[in-house]
């Protein structure tokens, strides 16, 4: 069913009962076509050179004999200096050393890695850069290795075609990164399939002795939702690419709109985010979802602009 009205502007308001696509972190948000007040700006992260000078660190002194390689801490330093952090940035050890230090070391094994509380000596510097060495009290602990992988409550699809999206096998480093993107992948193909409240969570047995990690992923799928009623607010020519990809009463497949987009990005305003022009409203207890798809550039004021 499609129901097409043309407006003096040159936009189409199209009502359509198509197959809606949703992001999970965009249902059931309120939201104004036009805020009252003017949008606020972020200030943009000073850079080196600006008003405060860069952290840089030099060097990671340990307190304790690493197995870890060189290179490794190398790497970590490396990417923390691309940050441009500057000065004024308020616990920047600790987040150098819980995001950068123990996820090099969990990376590789190292599970139980603890590491205390790290201190920054200044080297030198001027008012563009100034220079750190780190000292952190580390404890590796034992190196792991993946046990058994199991799956509980998955119902919708076969423990090998779960097994594949995660990029670890048994005998391996248990590497928690892997892990972690393996989570993510199995989040992507269950929204795939209209399961998009899907959870995953992750537990652990470890023995010492065999120094293995066996890893549990106990899901609740949730609910599959199908499409409900699309709304679309587009220049024709944009409508038209649309299709048939949106059906209602179709499987909620979260990729349609996301390709889509990425497909017509060039033919999209260039300042309009996926917040900006995905609004969705699910019904839990039928398990639909209703979109409002605006594709309108915004002006200063976040207010939407006609389609010319």
């Amino acid at each position: 069913m499609l129901c097409r009205t043309a407006l003096s502007s040159g936009l189409f308001f199209v009502s359509l009962w198509l197959y809606s696509v949703p992001v999970r972190a965009q249902t059931e948000q309120s939201w104004s076509p036009c805020p009252t007040s003017p949008t606020k700006t972020v200030d943009a992260p000073l850079e080196a050179g600006g008003d405060h000078p860069k952290i840089v660190i030099d060097e990671v002194r340990f307190d304790a004999p690493i197995h870890l390689p060189k290179s490794v801490v190398d790497d970590v330093i490396a990417q923390w200096n691309e940050a441009d952090v500057d000065v004024t940035n308020d616990g920047w050890v600790n987040r150098f050393v819980e995001g950068g230090v123990r996820e090099a070391w969990q990376a590789r094994g190292y599970f139980r890695v603890t590491v205390g509380r790290a201190e920054a000596e200044l080297l030198g510097g001027d008012s563009h850069e100034q220079h750190f060495r780190v000292n952190i009290p580390i404890s590796e602990g034992l190196q792991y290795h993946l046990g058994e992988l199991t799956f509980i409550n998955a119902s919708a699809f076969s423990a090998g075609e779960l097994q594949n999206l995660i990029p670890l096998r048994e005998g391996e480093i248990f590497d928690i990164s892997k892990i972690r993107a393996g989570i993510e992948a199995l989040t992507k193909k269950y929204d795939a399939i209209g399961f998009i409240d899907f959870t995953a969570v992750p537990k652990t047995e470890i023995d010492d002795k065999l120094q293995r990690i066996s890893l549990t992923l106990e899901f609740d799928e949730q609910k599959q939702y199908r499409i409900g009623e699309v709304r679309v607010v587009a220049d024709p020519g944009l409508l038209a690419t649309m299709g048939n990809k949106l059906v209602y009463g179709e499987i909620f497949d979260p990729t349609a709109i996301a390709d889509f987009v990425k497909q017509h990005r060039s033919s999209l305003p260039a300042n309009l985010s996926e917040r900006d022009y995905l609004h969705a409203t699910r019904n839990t207890r039928l398990g639909i979802v209703d979109l409002y798809l605006d594709f309108r550039a915004l002006d200063s004021r976040g207010c939407r602009e006609a389609i010319r």
